[in-house]
C-alpha cells in the first residue's frame, strides 16, 4: 500500500489486556457525560470516544510524514485500550475506573503517555489523580497541570455533586498538590467569574493566561507562549499533565462541543499546542474533553483526530 495511515498502526486491545513492554502512547476512552448534564451543558460527549475511533482515527494522517522531515510513526508502539467504562456506568464507577486505568498505564514498565478522549471535562480530576498516585510520582508538589480551556472549571459542587465545571477546584484542594504549578491557558473572562479567578490566583497561587492576551500580538504568539510555559514548568517540575477542553477553540473549528463559543483558539493554535506537548518529555498525561458528536461530528471529529496526530508527531521528536 502506497499511503499507509497511522490509524492502521495502532494496536487495539481491551482495558483488561496487558500492554506490550515497549508501549509509547496509550489511547483511553472516557464515554461519560453525566458531569456535563449536572453542569447544564449540552450532553452527548459520551459518544465522543467511539465516534473518534469508528469515523476518524483509522483514517488519520500518513504513517510517514514528508512535511515533518519524513517523521515515521511506525517506530512508535501506540495502543488503544478501548473505553475505561460503559456509557451507563454511574458517575462514581466511571471515575474510579478512569483513575485506576490511568494509574495502571503510567505505572507500566515503559511509562507510556495516556492520551484520554472524553467525555466530560470532569474526567480531568480523575486523570490527574491517576498521575498523582502513580509510582513515578515521588513528590506531588512537583507535578504541574495546564488546563487549556475557555472556563476555569473551579466551580463549587452542585448539591454536593461533582460535575464538569469542578475538576480543578477538586485538584487545587488536593493535599500535596501545589497550586503554584497550576496554569489556566486561553481562559475567557466573559465566561469566568472574578471569584473563581481569585480562587486560582490569590487563594492557590495559580496562573491565568487570558485569551485576549494571547491573540492579536503576532501569528505565533500562542505557540511561543505555550512553549515558554512548558519550558518554565519543566525546570521546576518532574511531571506535567496537559488537559485540553475543546471549547477553548472557536466554534468555527469545533461546533460539536458541550459549550461552544464564537471566541477561542484557532485550529493551528490547537495543533501547535498538541505538537509541543507531545515533544516535551515531562508531559506524561494528556486529555481531550467535551467532544460532542451528537451536536456535530465530522468537522469536530477531524479536529480531534488531527490533534492526536500532532501529539504523535511531537512525540516522535521527543523519542530521538
Amino acid at each position: 500500500m502506497s499511503d499507509p495511515r497511522i490509524g492502521e498502526n495502532i494496536l487495539r486491545l481491551s482495558s483488561s489486556d496487558e500492554l506490550p513492554q515497549d508501549t509509547d502512547i496509550v489511547i483511553l476512552g472516557f464515554p461519560h457525560d453525566e458531569g456535563v448534564r449536572r453542569n447544564g451543558g449540552r450532553i452527548g460527549a459520551r459518544f465522543g470516544p467511539d465516534n473518534m475511533r469508528e469515523t476518524h482515527l483509522k483514517r488519520i494522517g500518513t504513517l510517514v510524514n514528508p512535511e515533518f522531515d519524513n517523521a515515521d510513526a511506525s517506530v512508535l508502539k501506540i495502543v488503544d485500550l478501548g473505553n475505561v467504562c460503559s456509557m451507563e456506568a454511574s458517575f462514581e464507577d466511571a471515575h474510579d475506573a478512569l483513575r485506576t486505568t490511568v494509574q495502571k498505564v503510567i505505572n507500566h514498565v515503559s511509562h507510556p503517555v495516556p492520551f484520554v478522549i472524553g467525555g466530560g471535562n470532569d474526567q480531568s480530576f480523575s486523570n490527574a489523580m491517576g498521575l498523582l498516585t502513580s509510582h513515578i510520582v515521588k513528590d506531588q508538589s512537583r507535578v504541574a497541570v495546564i488546563n487549556i480551556d475557555a472556563h476555569l472549571d473551579v466551580r463549587e459542587q452542585k448539591n454536593g455533586l461533582e460535575h464538569s465545571g469542578s475538576p480543578f477546584r477538586l485538584l487545587l484542594e488536593q493535599e500535596g498538590f501545589s497550586g503554584k504549578h497550576f496554569v489556566e491557558f486561553a481562559a475567557q473572562g466573559s465566561q469566568c467569574s472574578l471569584t473563581h479567578a481569585n480562587f486560582v490566583k490569590e487563594t492557590h497561587g495559580g496562573q491565568i493566561f487570558w485569551l485576549s492576551k494571547l491573540k492579536g500580538t503576532g501569528y505565533n504568539v500562542v505557540k511561543e507562549e505555550f512553549n515558554n510555559l512548558l519550558n518554565r514548568l519543566s525546570e521546576t517540575c518532574d511531571h506535567i499533565f496537559v488537559s485540553f477542553d475543546l471549547d477553548s477553540l472557536s466554534m468555527d473549528f469545533v461546533p460539536g462541543v458541550s459549550c461552544p463559543s464564537p471566541l477561542g483558539l484557532s485550529a493551528q493554535d490547537a495543533l501547535d499546542i498538541c505538537y509541543l506537548a507531545g515533544q516535551n518529555s515531562k508531559v506524561q498525561l494528556f486529555d481531550l474533553s467535551e467532544y460532542n458528536p451528537q451536536e456535530e461530528g465530522y468537522r469536530t471529529g477531524k479536529m480531534v483526530a488531527n490533534m492526536f496526530l500532532f501529539f504523535v508527531l511531537g512525540y516522535l521528536n521527543r523519542s530521538k
